[in-house]
């Protein structure tokens, strides 16, 4: 347990050195003015793409899609980590709480460096599920929260379905 701790310890340290040096030497202005006119042209040079997808439009998949990405937005673990808590799975939600917490972290740093616009909509049709939502389409668009809180999450379940049902049959047998 105390190799966790250590763990622990220095990334806390680490992201608190990354917060006070960005911050004093501009690194993420520097970077931003490097990333961002290429990531400006990326965006606007994938927009036939975007429409030509778009085209083949399904309302079935539609609705399906913006379910799902309830299911990864904030409303969702306001109310689904407690749950947790309270079914006494406390370990879990903690797990699942900390990743989510990262991941969003991590993703809200990235989108602030790199600034990358969304495509323009119209042309590009956007789907909202929720006001919420609607509102944050207006935010920067790369990473998406919603896929990376996908990518967190589906390989936290695979790694725990690995450990729990993989690992012990081999330890079993």
């Amino acid at each position: 347990m105390e190799g966790s701790g250590t763990w622990q310890g220095l990334t806390l340290v680490s992201i608190v050195t990354w917060i006070c040096l960005s911050s004093y030497l501009k690194l993420t202005h520097k970077l931003r003015s490097l990333v961002q006119p290429w990531v400006a042209r990326q965006v606007v040079g994938g927009v036939p793409l975007i429409l030509e997808i778009q085209k083949h439009q399904n309302g079935v998949l539609d609705a399906l899609f913006s379910g799902l990405s309830c299911v990864v937005s904030v409303p969702f673990y306001t109310a689904f980590l407690p749950l947790l808590f309270w079914s006494g799975h406390g370990r879990l939600a903690r797990q699942m709480t900390l990743l989510i917490a990262f991941c969003d972290y991590l993703g809200n740093c990235i989108k602030d460096v790199v600034s990358a616009p969304r495509p323009s909509c119209p042309p590009v049709r956007r789907i909202t599920a929720t006001k919420d939502e609607e509102d944050n389409a207006m935010e920067y668009g790369l990473p998406s929260s919603h896929t990376l809180n996908t990518v967190c999450l589906s390989g936290y379940v695979i790694r725990t379905f690995f450990t729990l049902f993989i690992v012990e049959s081999v330890v079993v047998s």
